[in-house]
């Protein structure tokens, strides 16, 4: 099987597992998911200023998952462990998607290309050129090339910085004009 495909069926696999993951959720906590994703909303209208203390934040998680990832590589010497990692991305995508569906129908997409933009426009074209790499060097053991490294968590770093200093003003405008 080519190994575009095999990365597509991971994608589609983990968006499909994150919709039944929501409907079963649904079925126990239904209101109380609408509910927190109310008063998020409420939150990100009157609080998610762009700052030093949200870029910090956000520098945690993505620089945080993507040493993680780095060191688990390094450690297994190959990339078998992005199968995984794809995964869990694609489930949590399909998981939001379809709960903002669900509370705001068609206006629960435009929140979700809000949420994405415009820092995904780095971390997918980023995540693809790794994984075109990881692809040619699944079997192999990975040499260390500190250049690569760098530019990787340049392009991570530039992407946090998107996510902090300009997706809360997107996110404003979309929630103010999308009620």
């Amino acid at each position: 099987m080519n190994k575009r495909r095999v990365w597509a069926f991971i994608v589609l696999l983990g968006v499909i597992i994150g919709t039944i993951l929501l409907n079963l959720s649904l079925s126990f906590y239904g209101t109380a998911l609408k509910e927190q994703m109310e008063q998020f909303h409420r939150m990100a209208r009157n609080q998610l200023e762009p700052g030093t203390r949200l870029f910090l934040r956000i520098c945690f998680y993505r620089l945080g998952a993507s040493l993680i990832l780095f060191f688990c590589i390094r450690f297994m010497g190959n990339y078998y462990v992005f199968y995984p990692f794809v995964m869990i991305l694609s489930i949590g995508f399909g998981y939001t998607l379809s709960l903002l569906s669900f509370c705001y129908g068609f206006k629960g997409i435009i929140y979700m290309f809000a949420y994405l933009c415009p820092q995904y426009f780095i971390y997918i074209p980023l995540m693809i050129g790794i994984l075109r790499e990881a692809s040619s060097q699944m079997d192999r053991v990975f040499l260390p090339n500190m250049r690569r490294t760098v530019v990787i968590f340049t392009i991570i770093f530039l992407g946090c910085g998107a996510e902090s200093y300009i997706n809360p003003w997107i996110l404003k405008i979309i929630l103010k004009n999308f009620r």
